[in-house]
């Protein structure tokens, strides 16, 4: 059949409503709420897959003494994580929830002028410094061991 036969048929014995939806193609039903879902696993499944990844190439660098890849990667590891974060809910945009009072500006200042303040009496810092340092370190453990058990 020529174009020209099926253009005439269609014309004559085509109803306008079947025309117009011929035209404009078939009907798509989708559930953009469950198409969102699904998506939304994906994608998480896909960063945590990453995220792994990531940290697989952390202890490669770490184990080389690559520090300028170590810096890159653990650059991609808090992308990566703030991302999960901000899609799971747990981190507010736009605000921000310190759980560790060590690495506030204000603890650094305190810090600093304790180690000052004790200057005259060398036996007392020495004191102080070693309680300071026990806690960072325990503080600096505690937040490898939560970033490890989240990948």
């Amino acid at each position: 059949m020529s174009p020209d036969s099926i253009r005439r048929h269609a014309n004559k014995h085509l109803p306008p409503q079947l025309r117009a939806q011929l035209i404009a193609g078939p009907e798509l039903s989708i559930d953009l709420d469950r198409l969102r879902e699904t998506e939304s696993q994906s994608l998480l499944a896909n960063l945590v897959a990453l995220r792994h990844r990531l940290f697989a190439g952390l202890d490669v660098a770490e184990e080389a003494g690559d520090g300028n890849m170590i810096s890159r990667l653990a650059g991609q590891l808090h992308k990566n994580m703030e991302l999960v974060g901000k899609l799971l809910g747990d981190l507010g945009v736009g605000s921000t929830t310190v759980n560790n009072v060590l690495i506030l500006p204000a603890y650094i200042e305190l810090r600093v002028g304790l180690v000052e303040a004790l200057a005259p009496f060398p036996e007392a810092r020495l004191a102080v410094a070693a309680v300071l340092r026990r806690l960072e370190d325990k503080a600096a453990k505690e937040v490898t061991l939560e970033a490890r058990e989240l990948a």
